[in-house]
């Protein structure tokens, strides 16, 4: 039997296209489902870009607010 060869995980991200698209199209590198936190995680569409943000605390999404 051949052994399973094992991709990091950011060799499979590229591999998936994370982290590429311009506007509505980026796909984020990081998305909220990747970390575990008892923090609070947001997600927002955003009025400029047309695509859903992900914030994992209220400070990125407060500036996020502000920027917009």
């Amino acid at each position: 039997m051949s052994k399973r060869v094992k991709t990091s995980k950011v060799e499979q991200w590229i591999k998936e296209v994370c982290g590429s698209g311009v506007g509505s199209d980026y796909k984020p590198w990081m998305k909220i489902q990747f970390v575990s936190s008892l923090g609070r995680s947001t997600r927002l569409k955003g009025i400029k870009t047309k695509r859903q943000h992900e914030f994992l605390s209220d400070l990125e999404r407060n500036y996020f607010y502000l920027t917009e």
